[in-house]
């Protein structure tokens, strides 16, 4: 992919062309900006590098509008002599990816590099969209919830989390789902299920962990009358019961090393057998594999089938705890406290800030599940957890300070539906202040556009006493 680049001054314009060729990049420079938003038009473009200081700098601001208005998911970057914040925030709010002065102008490359790469993305994204939309919409038809309410959180890894998932649950591949405990990982196996072809057959989940070794084949592959004692009669495995659907299996690095072996065949031919039986029965379903362990790592030490590692990890989805999350805690508790407050027949209220702040500045080492039954002792009126209550805040003030600023303003993005305009005024502070905060804390309203309006509370004198 070919990076545009535009610059008012030819002599300046040569060097940056050369110094991105001396960076491995394909480099197409134009003279003017009709060439330019040509480029963009015909797809040419990989990323876009322009300088603001053509004649004008409205005309230099509107140029970054205009190839945002033909290629709303195009990387621009713009070029900047000033040191100038104001500047930067309104190209910011063009469109622009990032914003380079003078002093900036030697990391153009590795700019640019970024911008190819989110590019790439993007298309790909792209490319599945259409599909991906039909699935969640056949999935709503058939009263299926959307797959931000079922996986949620607006952090970019469970935004691309989500988005890859909609592309999988057409596929037939197998995937393997690693994750700390309590992430969620049968919330995901459940959208590869619900979003995809599968979704009118069986969801079968099993817990590897929890199955006695000397019945397990009987349950995985069912068992013929006779087979052993006590076997008065035939029973289906799980295998053979999620025919066409998809089968779960939890902690998959508890099953026996007996059961491996087998499992890996029965996954290799895609026939299985019932105990004390002959007769070969195709496995029609896909199998979702979960772990909280590296199976590498227990593969190389003997405990896990190395052989078995490889069938399973076709394709492996990473999960992110949620101390790497804590911007969706907000969203996550108001989600569970709401579920809760109908499930038990509680007045519907909105979570204290005080109460969300406490949550945000925990580990939460049983992650999600964890957070949701914290919110509904919370619901409860049921005192907090000691570990809660005493545990010291493993984020500085600054830090706590920061995340909560980022938590209000995304809710009032969301409640205003993603218009800085309506938000700034909400929060009664400048546009301009909010742009510089939307810059700091790498928030893009344009996420919150697409989504319906909720009935957030953005708590008041305590949000605008941080936003001033």
């Amino acid at each position: 992919m070919n990076v545009i680049l535009l610059h008012h001054d030819s002599q300046q314009r040569s060097e940056l062309a050369a110094q991105l060729r001396e960076g491995g990049l394909d480099v197409q420079p134009v003279t003017s900006s009709d060439d330019l938003l040509a480029a963009v038009a015909c797809g040419a473009a990989g990323a876009v590098v322009t300088d603001l200081d053509v004649p004008g700098v409205h005309e230099g601001m509107e140029l970054l509008s205009q190839c945002r208005a033909i290629d709303p998911q195009l990387s621009l970057i713009a070029l900047c002599a000033r040191n100038d914040a104001a500047t930067a925030v309104e190209a910011v709010h063009r469109g622009a990816c990032d914003v380079l002065t003078r002093e900036r102008l030697p990391r153009l490359v590795l700019a640019c590099r970024q911008a190819l790469r989110a590019r790439e993305i993007a298309l790909q994204a792209r490319g599945g969209t259409d599909a991906a939309e039909d699935d969640d919409a056949e999935g709503a038809e058939a009263g299926i919830p959307s797959i931000q309410a079922m996986l949620r959180g607006n952090h970019p890894a469970i935004a691309r989390l989500r988005q890859t998932l909609l592309r999988l649950a057409r596929i037939e591949t197998d995937v393997l789902v690693k994750a700390e405990t309590g992430c969620g990982k049968e919330v995901v196996a459940r959208c590869l299920h619900d979003f995809g072809p599968r979704r009118n057959k069986r969801f079968v989940a099993i817990n590897c962990g929890a199955i006695p070794e000397n019945i397990f084949e009987s349950e995985l592959f069912g068992h013929e009358a006779g087979a052993f004692t006590g076997a008065a009669k035939r029973r289906i495995g799980k295998l053979e019961h999620a025919a066409g659907g998809t089968v779960f299996l939890d902690e998959i690095e508890s099953m026996p090393m007996s059961m491996q072996v087998k499992l890996l065949r029965a996954l290799q031919q895609r026939t299985i057998e019932r105990v004390g039986g002959n007769e070969p029965i195709r496995l029609t379903c896909r199998v979702v594999a979960a772990t909280k362990d590296d199976l590498l790592a227990l593969a190389r030490t003997g405990r896990f089938r190395m052989d078995l590692y490889y069938r399973i990890n076709v394709i492996e989805l990473d999960m992110p705890p949620l101390r790497e999350r804590r911007g969706d805690i907000p969203l996550l508790a108001e989600s569970f406290a709401r579920e809760a407050m109908r499930r038990h027949g509680v007045p519907v209220t909105d979570l204290v800030p005080d109460f969300v702040c406490r949550l945000m500045a925990r580990d939460w080492p049983g992650n999600v599940r964890e957070l949701r039954n914290a919110v509904e002792r919370h619901v409860l009126g049921m005192p907090e957890h000691r570990g809660m209550a005493d545990e010291p805040a493993t984020q500085s003030l600054p830090q706590l300070v920061a995340s909560f600023e980022r938590m209000v303003i995304e809710q009032c993005l969301r409640m205003c539906g993603g218009s800085v305009t309506r938000a700034s005024e909400a929060l009664s502070v400048p546009r301009k202040t909010l742009y510089d905060k939307l810059t700091r804390f790498s928030v893009d309203p344009a996420t919150f556009r697409s989504e319906v309006p909720v009935s957030y509370a953005v708590p008041g004198d305590t949000a605008c006493s941080l936003m001033q």
